[in-house]
């Protein structure tokens, strides 16, 4: 364990006198104020330069990004309706040839032939595809 030692060595110095060191106090033991247009004064142009072009910069970069998200909402919403129309004729088609399925019957066909007073050869009869 560490032990604590009792001796102190101090160094005495003649020349010093605490009563002076009191008194003398150099600038930089004040706590100055410092206003942001002289901190600003400090900040050579190049700095001031960068700062500006970058805050340009990530500006810019800012607006080109919400660009480019609307620029892809406006895509997939194109996507979305042009979708829906190809699911919707598909339907259509569906239907379409669920209906010529039923017209083109052969007994359909013989129906309609028997009613307009026609004869049907079932050698002569084909399939409409």
């Amino acid at each position: 364990m560490a032990e604590l030692k009792n001796e102190q060595n101090y160094q005495f110095d003649p020349k010093f006198d605490p009563k002076l060191e009191e008194v003398q106090q150099t600038p930089d033991s004040f706590e100055v104020f410092v206003s942001p247009g002289d901190r600003l004064k400090r900040i050579s142009k190049v700095e001031k330069l960068a700062v500006v072009a970058f805050l340009v910069m990530v500006i810019a970069l800012s607006i080109t990004m919400v660009n480019y998200r609307n620029d892809i909402s406006k895509t997939q919403n194109e996507i979305t309706s042009i979708q829906t129309d190809i699911d919707a004729k598909g339907k259509t088609a569906t239907q379409l040839q669920q209906e010529k399925s039923e017209l083109s019957r052969s007994d359909r066909l013989k129906e309609v032939a028997e009613k307009a007073g026609l004869s049907i050869n079932d050698a002569n009869l084909r399939k409409v595809k």
